[in-house]
């Protein structure tokens, strides 16, 4: 969904961010809380100087939460990787979405890694190196390993 959406189906509220920031920062709402209505997941932000900039952050870190916290039947079809030769950065706008997909399909195969790498055409080692990149992927990562039945790896 993009981030328009995601903010429809959101509550927004503003309050005061504390830390650095000057005078401005303690006299004004730039703070951002969001608070997904259909799954309670809840989100702030504050470390920007605006509410626009506080809310583009806030949207961006419900995107991670929905992908680590909800759970959907993986799609039928080979998904496209979206990034190039075995590497994803978290800064590319479809990370949420493939973390989504990955652990849709780790949670249909009790934690395997390998069904998501062959799902998105890479090597498990590729896949678990993208995931590590995020410090909440990577403990997910961990637990979903665990719960599995797989021995407990060093990340």
């Amino acid at each position: 969904m993009t981030l328009d959406e995601l903010l429809s189906a959101c509550t927004r509220k503003g309050f005061q961010g504390s830390g650095p920031g000057g005078q401005h920062r303690n006299k004004t709402n730039t703070g951002v809380w969001l608070t997904h209505r259909e799954y309670n997941l809840e989100i702030k932000s504050c470390e920007g100087r605006s509410a626009k900039e506080n809310t583009t952050h806030a949207l961006h870190r419900m995107q991670m939460a929905i992908a680590l916290n909800v759970r959907e039947t993986p799609p039928a079809q080979e998904i496209p990787f979206p990034g190039s030769n075995g590497h994803l950065q978290p800064s590319n706008a479809l990370f949420p979405l493939f973390v989504a997909h990955v652990f849709d399909i780790m949670a249909t195969k009790r934690g395997d890694t390998k069904a998501a790498a062959q799902a998105f055409n890479i090597t498990p080692s590729a896949l678990v190196k993208i995931l590590r990149q995020d410090k909440a992927c990577a403990e997910k990562l961990q637990g979903q390993r665990v719960a599995g039945g797989k021995s407990r790896l060093k990340l």
